[in-house]
């Protein structure tokens, strides 16, 4: 049981004054005793004198009745016990009482209390000569009981002392402590977490004063702990929100330190994403031994090189998961100093897998043909750009054959495009048979093929095109009974000895092919500079010569195309398309003579034209109280060029024109080729208010990085995406794609060549917002009356 402070402290005090008074009392009857004794031992000492000197007489005279009567006056003491007179000769004269034989004189009063006498022996003298002795034996009884009735005494002095002594202490503490036992009662209380306990006390001492800084005290704990309390839920509040909002963001929030990710902290996403739990991430060598060790070294150092700069920085990589196979994360990090001057990076992993598969299904689907497989025109001109770059730099031959179908749209059109499809794939198969591996096949369009072939001179050329020729006519094909013949017309052209140009290339091919073709079909024909002369004059007669009739005498056109909300067919812009008007009044379309306006420097006039009339007449529309946004093109020849930015900027404060309502388009490809150039030129319009769009989107666009980097406001997914949309599964993918990562960056996408309810159908179910096509409007040369085209 544990004794309370007061108490203890009363005990002490109690036991440091008996102690006290016990030895104050021991000492007095130390000193009492030894005073008693020391005046029976002077009075004994007197006594004895005074009979030695009346025993002198009667011993001289040798009168014993003398002494007799002198021992009977001293025998009346009761304390003399006995006493004896000897002569000189040592016999007794005279006797009182019984002396005991072995008598022996003692010292003190100590020495006398072993048997209760106290012997005394001495000479008697007269005239300082000895005349005999005396011995005397007294009593200590007397001296006994005085002694102990002192000591009583003393004793009963100090009991009633200690009695005083110990209720006054009592008292007194019990007072003082009292205060004691409060404070000790309220520091109990306060680490009971009882705040709300006071002391009362009236004392206006130091007592008083501790009682109220221990109010005070307890009133700033409850005042501390109340705040405290609601800071705590306020966190608490927090935390659990915070750690919601981690565990629904579909991602991995972390903190890490280079070299590489050695990460610190990772949200519980981490596990979901890669399979293993938060805390392997959190060992060391976890990131060293889960990245993919191709991007290991690069990354590393991508790392090291935006650390040290401090700048934040986004990174894709793979790394490796739990089951073994490579996954995609984009890492979105921004670079912090800690305490200790050390960069540590914070941000966001994210599962980038679904869009890299996504990507390389776009990138596929945009260079190779959907129903054969074989690369796309685009991808072939590319492959066609390789290998020329390749002849010329070892000197070595190669040739390109344009192959040609004679009779597919006899086909087609008689058994039908299934087994026009059917068809094609016959043929491809069979192409690609014959072909070797480091041979090209490709699908040039419709009925059109392509091949390169490496390595490959003259005669071996034309001895490849007869082997595809033979390939192709040796075996007919069955449809329903009925023999379809298979049949082509090829065309060969040399490089680098007729041109290392993959355009001009595949121009002479077709020329030769076209060549071919005139010789009676099923032929093969190496070009000629006769064949490219024909095959010029067959396609662009005069068009330089009308282009320049055309600007003389403004024949060029806006024609407008409004593009809508697929959802509500509500107008958003229009697009201002260019028209040529010929001789006989009939409209033509740019793509019959942007070519050779671009071939001889027309382009430029062309340019200026559209900008200026359509920036004046958007200027118009407001003027009108009839305000229309319009978004213009701008060829690849001008865009980016100083001079058109500031025949723009120069336009749009001319006729005062709404730059917020006017949109310039370019295609993919064009933006793409002087990245920097472009971004710049973009940058500069979109200050003043202009917006942008990336036109023809999704045709050999081979990586969405340059999307990312270009601040453009849509996204028009080119037309031979969406035309089939509505029974080409393969499109559909394809456009799903881009309208899902559109919708990642937060661009909205416009899809061209919408041409039946079909396809609106099919838009809304992607989540295409906007639309342009010949189902919703046509071109036409006015606006039309309203805000709304019913689509559906």
């Amino acid at each position: 049981m544990r004794i309370r402070l007061s108490t203890r402290l009363i005990l002490l005090i109690v036991t440091l004054q008996m102690l006290m008074l016990f030895l104050l009392v021991w000492n007095s009857s130390r000193l009492t005793t030894d005073s008693h004794i020391e005046m029976y031992e002077d009075m004994l000492q007197s006594e004895s004198h005074l009979l030695s000197k009346a025993l002198v007489p009667g011993l001289v005279y040798n009168d014993t009745v003398v002494l007799q009567d002198v021992f009977s006056q001293f025998a009346e003491f009761d304390k003399l016990i006995y006493a004896e007179v000897k002569e000189r000769q040592g016999r007794i004269i005279a006797r009182l009482g019984a002396p005991p034989a072995d008598m022996v004189a003692d010292i003190n009063y100590k020495s006398a209390l072993v048997d209760g006498v106290f012997d005394i022996e001495m000479p008697l003298y007269f005239e300082d000569q000895v005349l005999g002795s005396l011995r005397l034996g007294y009593s200590l009884s007397a001296a006994k009981t005085l002694i102990q009735k002192t000591r009583f005494q003393n004793l009963l002095t100090a009991l009633l002392g200690m009695a005083i002594t110990l209720s006054a202490t009592l008292l007194i503490a019990l007072y003082f402590t009292r205060n004691l036992r409060q404070l000790e009662e309220g520091a109990k209380a306060l680490s009971q977490d009882q705040l709300d306990y006071r002391i009362v006390s009236n004392s206006k001492g130091e007592i008083g004063e501790l009682a109220s800084t221990f109010n005070h005290l307890a009133q700033h704990l409850s005042e501390t702990k109340i705040a405290l309390t609601k800071e705590h839920d306020a966190l608490e509040r927090e935390t659990r929100f915070m750690q919601a909002l981690l565990d629904g963001i579909d991602a991995v929030v972390m903190e890490a330190r280079p070299p590489g990710y050695q990460f610190t902290f990772v949200s519980r996403e981490a596990q979901n994403l890669m399979g293993y739990p938060v805390s392997d991430w959190l060992k060391p060598d976890f990131w060293a031994n889960h990245v993919s060790p191709a991007d290991k070294s690069w990354l590393e150092e991508t790392i090291s090189v935006h650390t040290k700069k401090g700048e934040s920085f986004t990174v894709d990589f793979r790394m490796t998961h739990r089951q073994g196979h490579d996954l995609w994360v984009r890492a979105i990090n921004s670079v912090e100093l800690d305490e200790e001057k050390s960069p540590i990076m914070r941000g966001l992993i994210l599962d980038i897998t679904e869009q890299k598969t996504a990507e390389d299904r776009i990138v596929y689907l945009a260079e190779h043909d959907s129903l054969t497989g074989l690369i796309n025109r685009r991808r072939f001109q590319k492959e066609l750009e390789r290998a020329t770059s390749y002849s010329q730099r070892y000197q070595q031959q190669g040739a390109v054959l344009f192959i040609d179908l004679d009779q597919f749209k006899y086909v087609n059109d008689t058994y039908g495009h299934q087994y026009g499809d059917e068809y094609l794939l016959d043929v491809s198969r069979r192409l690609s048979q014959v072909l070797r591996r480091t041979d090209i096949l490709g699908r040039l369009g419709g009925d059109e093929f392509g091949v390169v072939i490496p390595k490959c001179g003259f005669e071996e050329a034309h001895t490849v095109g007869i082997t595809l020729l033979s390939a192709l006519t040796q075996e007919n094909l069955e449809h329903g009974g009925k023999i379809v013949p298979v049949s082509a017309s090829i065309g060969i052209a040399l490089f680098p000895s007729q041109s290392a140009v993959p355009s001009d290339l595949l121009a002479k091919a077709d020329a030769a092919m076209y060549t071919a073709k005139r010789k009676g079909r099923g032929q093969v024909h190496i070009f000629s500079d006769d064949d490219m002369e024909l095959w010029n004059m067959q396609a662009k007669i005069h068009w330089e010569e009308r282009i320049r009739w055309a600007l003389k005498d403004k024949r060029f056109e806006l024609y407008y195309q409004p593009v809508v909300q697929v959802r509500s067919g509500l107008i958003t812009h229009y697009e201002a398309l260019l028209r040529m008007r010929d001789e006989d009044d009939k409209m033509i379309t740019p793509s019959a003579f942007i070519e050779t306006a671009e071939r001889f420097g027309l382009i430029r006039q062309i340019d200026q034209w559209v900008v200026n009339e359509a920036i004046k007449i958007q200027a118009k529309s407001i003027k009108q109280h009839k305000p229309v946004s319009l978004a213009i093109n701008l060829s690849g020849r001008h865009f980016g060029n100083v001079s058109m930015l500031k025949f723009i900027q120069e336009a749009i404060q001319t006729y005062g024109a709404d730059p917020q309502s006017l949109m310039f388009e370019v295609t993919e490809t064009e933006a793409v080729e002087n990245l920097s150039k472009a971004r710049e030129f973009i940058d500069a319009l979109r200050e003043i208010g202009c917006k942008f769009a990336l036109d023809d989107f999704g045709i050999g666009f081979s990586s969405f990085h340059y999307l990312r980097n270009l601040p453009v406001d849509y996204i028009k997914i080119d037309g031979s995406f969406v035309r089939n949309l509505h029974v080409d599964s393969d499109d559909r993918l394809f456009v799903k794609a881009i309208v899902d990562l559109a919708r990642g960056l937060k661009i909205p996408c416009v899809a061209e060549f919408v041409e039946n309810s079909h396809i609106v159908e099919v838009l809304l179910e992607l989540g295409v917002e906007l639309g342009q096509g010949y189902h919703i409007s046509k071109p036409k040369p006015e606006f039309i009356d309203g805000q709304i085209v019913d689509i559906l």
